[in-house]
């Protein structure tokens, strides 16, 4: 089903790419209206402007047709929760997704657990909701269990979606070899075959079948 809405809500700069870039490029490819939303511009971990300069590269690259900045504190989300759920409410009211990917519930940095709990309730409606990992998602929580499983040319757009992201790359908050020993790990979880040896885990809050197989949705 092509032409589906599909929105991805990141804590910070290159959060949903570190968890879904492979997933949203395929969405990308499939012509469908693919939308991020950043919740902070990640100013502790950099510069501001450079930090949202290289969210619209990699969001140029992935194919991101429109990129919603909120410019909420760095590891502060959570003084601002109500504020954070209403800004997170109206976009998602306005744009009406099909598939939407956030953080995972349980995890190592409360701005993403913030996130993770505003945007559930900002996309309960939504048919179609996974949650992708970070390098700081909690492992005893995380039980993947649905995976797209992708080619070496889709890492390689993955590592490159990535690659826009230097200056996390110098502090070292963007790990090329952790990316990399993930996506084979999980790939090991899942019906891996020798053209496909890397793999983004998942878990679904919920899925509608239907639209997923690609029926009309609400008519």
């Amino acid at each position: 089903m092509a032409n589906r809405k599909v929105v991805a809500i990141g804590a910070h700069p290159d959060d949903y790419e570190l968890g879904a870039a492979m997933r949203l490029m395929f969405h990308a490819l499939q012509g469908d209206d693919v939308i991020g939303i950043i919740c902070s511009d990640g100013e502790l971990g950099g510069e501001k402007n450079t930090r949202m300069m290289e969210a619209r590269r990699a969001a140029d690259f992935i194919g991101i047709k429109r990129l919603h900045f909120l410019h909420y504190p760095d590891t502060r989300l959570h003084e601002h929760f109500n504020e954070l759920k209403d800004d997170l409410e109206k976009i998602i009211s306005r744009e009406n997704p099909l598939v939407a990917y956030l953080h995972f519930p349980q995890d190592r940095h409360q701005d993403h657990e913030t996130v993770s709990h505003a945007s559930s309730i900002a996309c309960r409606d939504v048919p179609n909701i996974f949650f992708y990992k970070t390098p700081a998602t909690a492992l005893a929580s995380f039980q993947p269990h649905i995976f797209h499983v992708g080619s070496k040319n889709d890492f390689l757009k993955k590592k490159e979606a990535l690659s826009h992201y230097k200056s996390q790359i110098k502090s070292g908050s963007v790990d090329m070899e952790r990316v990399k020993a993930d996506l084979r790990f999980y790939c090991f979880c899942t019906a891996r075959t020798p053209t496909h040896p890397y793999a983004e885990p998942f878990c679904a809050n919920h899925i509608v079948l239907n639209v997923m197989e690609g029926s009309s949705w609400k008519k």
